[in-house]
């Protein structure tokens, strides 16, 4: 059975007012294991995710199967909710500002083999079995997209 980390209310309403959405795409070859690494996927993502599967082949022509789930507002706040606190420690440390893009997105990788033992753990290396996460954030005139992020993170991190 896969860890779930237990997500206060109060705090999962909090962190999904700095939120508009949010996605995991994953790009499993043809010898993954799917239906693992698809259950994996719908614990990170949450209840009310949708998720799809398109097969296809890979750059080099090799069969593949592209698993993606899209998370509404509380939901992506659920999602990243489930990173461990050792990852949330460490992108704090890192800070925020080369994982933001021009487009107000939060990008995360982490590592596929920790999620299908239930440890939302991030990837620190180049590799390329992982899933992708990419969680737009809600930023208002005035606002600081790195500085709303880095709060919320901070906030699941606590």
């Amino acid at each position: 059975m896969l860890y779930q980390r237990r997500i206060e209310v109060p705090i999962a309403t909090r962190m999904n007012m700095s939120l508009h959405g949010g996605t995991w795409r994953i790009h499993a070859s043809a010898i993954d294991d799917i239906q693992v690494i698809s259950d994996s996927l719908r614990w990170l993502s949450g209840d009310g995710a949708e998720i799809s599967m398109k097969k296809g082949k890979s750059a080099r022509g090799a069969p593949q199967t592209t698993l993606f789930a899209k998370m509404s507002k509380k939901g992506a706040a659920e999602s990243l909710a489930r990173m461990s606190k050792r990852s949330l420690d460490i992108i704090l440390e890192e800070g925020l500002n080369s994982r933001i893009d021009d487009e107000k997105t939060l990008h995360l990788r982490i590592s596929l083999s920790d999620l299908v033992r239930g440890n939302a753990e991030i990837c620190q290396s180049d590799s390329i079995t992982v899933a992708k996460g990419k969680f737009k954030i809600a930023v208002y005139p005035g606002q600081d997209v790195v500085s709303v992020a880095t709060d919320l993170v901070s906030l699941m991190a606590d």
